[in-house]
């Protein structure tokens, strides 16, 4: 069960004494549902913003904006009304909605992640991440949406744990990693091994050449703030391979072994390295070669999570030229692969300097610090060498050592052909946060989450959706202009707040079925 599908239905059920015959909900009830969408919580008991609702004293769209405001937070970050439980309540209720965006919520998605060898990887990146990057654009001061593909750094949670609630589990320490088996004090200790930068693997802590670090741990607890994360941790080395051949980081032609553990890519949640971590699809140690291994995985879900985007996203007309043919890549040889190969391809060549790697090349067996974590880790080539022109149809020698020119290459849903060449996954966030299909998106999917209607973002313009477009009802049509309205209005204000009021005030909220019956 979805969010949305979980607070409408909560909804519906506090709405369950309107008359069927009265379709225009009352002020009481009108609060009732805002104060459950935003909360996720029911109205409490003679709750004093109800009495005066009741009591004709205050507007229920008043209250219903004032409690969303009041999840408002600072620029340093902190929740501004850290006391208050509804700002609270607002605040996590939409952080797990944000959450809902993405299909890879866990370490445990990383392409060959595993507990022996991963299991300091969930200590130091948070995997909620990007869910907290969009709730920051909604709620901290002077935030604009546009932050989320444009900031040049990653976001932190800060976080409150229930003491009481600690007490009852008997935890004593506070790595996130603690809900595993072996949680004890030396893991608290939140110690890593690195690659040592000369000599074999050694398992004994306490005679190995590997180099040791505490690094910071994430917070664990009810969110109550995020802030930008622009403190420099410096990782001395990695290992690119697990188990087989040793190769260590630091004898990697171009690699930067020693990098900032918080640095990104820029492009806001684009260039984070859990959100790499998270999409990139491939193991350890494998290098871009422009045809056959390439993130494409990463490129899909920014077309899915960002613009509502599907694919294929292009038409075939736009394609014919770029199939092949003769390629040793099967998917160059077939127009039906290529309409999806040549947006989801292009875009992944933004982060052909990316490699996964490892802290150690194994984890401490013997001696005294046994408790030492390895995790995994996005590290990139520099990019000493000049780019192949254009999308090439066979593997490309040193592709990972180049520079990660791409192109954002999609139908918007206004059906205008996007073609962009971009530098860099920085300029391909700026790209991509220049689209209508950008905003529409983030308004189909609040509009979605405030009333339950699903709305259709698609190309109108594509002859082969001709069909759809004559069996659409008049009722389609206007919830998409409604969206599309939204999403104009929130590319103008770049406030997600606005725009959710837009839709508290509109006739399709008031209607206790969402519809004017």
């Amino acid at each position: 069960m979805t969010v949305t599908h979980f607070i409408t239905g909560t909804v519906m059920v506090l709405l369950a004494s309107v008359s069927s015959s009265a379709q225009t909900l009352s002020e009481a009830a009108l609060f009732n549902r805002c104060y459950t969408q935003l909360t996720g919580k029911p109205v409490p008991l003679k709750h004093a913003t109800m009495i005066q609702i009741k009591a004709g004293k205050v507007k229920a769209l008043d209250a219903c904006n004032s409690l969303l405001d009041k999840a408002e937070l600072d620029a340093s970050g902190p929740l501004i009304n850290r006391n208050d439980k509804e700002a609270r309540a607002v605040l996590n209720n939409f952080y797990n909605f944000h959450r809902t965006w993405f299909s890879a919520n866990s370490v445990e998605q990383i392409q060959e992640y595993n507990e022996e060898l991963a299991r300091g990887t969930m200590d130091i990146y948070d995997s909620t991440e990007p869910g907290l990057a969009l709730t920051r654009a909604m709620f901290a001061r002077g935030a604009e949406y546009k932050d989320v593909l444009t900031l040049g750094w990653g976001v932190h949670a800060q976080r409150e744990e229930n003491a009481a609630v600690r007490s009852q589990i008997g935890w004593n320490v506070n790595f996130p990693a603690r809900r595993l088996y072996g949680n004890h004090a030396g893991f608290n200790e939140n110690l890593f091994n690195f690659r040592a930068l000369t000599g074999g693997f050694n398992g004994n802590s306490d005679t190995t050449n590997s180099m040791f670090l505490h690094l910071p741990k994430i917070e664990v607890g009810e969110l109550v703030g995020i802030r930008i994360k622009s403190e420099s941790v410096m990782i001395p080395n990695v290992s690119l391979q697990p188990l087989g051949a040793d190769r260590r980081g630091n004898e990697q032609q171009g690699l930067n072994h020693s990098f900032n553990l918080n640095a990104t890519l820029g492009g806001g949640v684009l260039g984070t390295p859990i959100y790499i971590l998270l999409n990139y699809g491939h193991g350890r140690g494998l290098e871009a070669n422009g045809t056959t291994k390439v993130a494409r995985r990463w490129s899909q879900t920014n077309m899915n999570s960002f613009l509502c985007q599907e694919l294929p996203a292009l038409r075939e007309s736009d394609i014919r030229t770029m199939v092949v043919g003769n390629s040793s890549a099967p998917f160059r040889n077939s127009a039906s692969c290529v309409m999806c190969h040549a947006t989801l391809d292009p875009m992944a060549y933004t982060t052909r300097n990316v490699v996964m790697a490892g802290s150690d090349y194994f984890v401490m067996s013997e001696g005294s610090r046994t408790h030492s974590k390895t995790a995994l880790h996005m590290v990139t080539y520099k990019p000493d060498l000049s780019s192949v022109a254009g999308w090439p149809s066979e593997p490309v020698a040193n592709f990972h050592r180049q520079q990660p020119t791409g192109r954002l290459f999609f139908r918007s849903m206004t059906g205008t052909l996007i073609d962009k060449p971009v530098n860099g996954v920085a300029q391909l966030g700026e790209a991509m946060a220049n689209t209508p299909d950008y905003y529409n998106c983030a308004a189909k999917r609040y509009f979605e989450y405030f009333t339950g209607i699903q709305v259709a973002l698609y190309d109108r313009s594509n002859p082969a959706n001709a069909e759809l477009n004559r069996k659409l009802s008049s009722e389609s049509i206007a919830d998409r202009e409604f969206v599309e309205a939204l999403g104009a209005e929130l590319r103008d204000s770049q406030s997600v707040r606005r725009m959710i009021k837009r839709i508290m005030s509109s006739k399709y909220y008031k209607e206790a079925n969402f519809r004017e019956q």
